[in-house]
């Protein structure tokens, strides 16, 4: 008896620091308990320069009014970038076709500088079916204000010992306001369709 109540106590104490460090039962991982963290402050976003695979300068701040769904990548990444960008695409091949563009824009940012120039985003894009209006494929044009700009909504970017990246993958949306509000799990694509739909609808 006495076994089975000390077990008891050890099993409740258990499910209690489970759920203080899991927010409630609602992050079961540290990269969850961040996501959530970040998207209950709603920063927001700085105004960073960028440039498109046309070699247009664009402002990310070109974008309040619109809804922007946006991805975080480079192009010589080999596993999970295609991968999150097919995902990408099933998001903006799932909304009415009235909506992008006018309503939001996806934006596609690379982070690595040194390689991925405006030609080749734009060749990259080409996988994807970007159309360069309504879904662009950007990089920074500095790379102070892209590292604050990845920090501020928790992109982790460390370089290996392959000349690539080990990095975090998600679809980040930012609202009409320019804040980050919400961060998705990129395997779900269609939690982010019925999200910008209901806000949208």
């Amino acid at each position: 008896m006495r076994n089975l109540v000390s077990i008891l106590i050890v099993l409740i104490i258990g499910l209690l620091v489970l759920w203080e460090g899991t927010d409630g039962l609602h992050a079961f991982t540290a990269e969850k308990a961040r996501q959530i963290d970040i998207t209950e402050t709603a920063p927001l976003l700085p105004n960073v320069s960028l440039e498109d695979g046309d070699g247009k300068k664009l402002q990310l701040h070109d974008y309040k009014g619109k809804i922007v769904l946006a991805t975080f990548m480079y192009t010589s990444c080999g596993d999970v970038c295609p991968i999150l960008e097919m995902k990408f695409k099933e998001v903006y091949e799932g909304l009415p076709k009235e909506y992008l563009g006018k309503e939001v824009v996806f934006l596609s940012f690379s982070f690595d500088q040194e390689r991925d120039t405006p030609e080749r985003l734009k060749e990259y894009g080409k996988h994807f079916d970007v159309d360069s209006v309504t879904w662009k494929m950007v990089r920074f044009t500095d790379y102070d204000a892209q590292q604050a700009f990845l920090d501020l909504i928790g992109v982790i970017v460390i370089p290996n010992e392959t000349g690539g990246y080990e990095h975090n993958s998600a679809i980040y949306m930012i609202n009409e306001k320019g804040k980050l509000v919400e961060i998705f799990d990129y395997q779900n694509p269609d939690k982010v369709i019925k999200k910008v739909s209901s806000i949208i609808g």
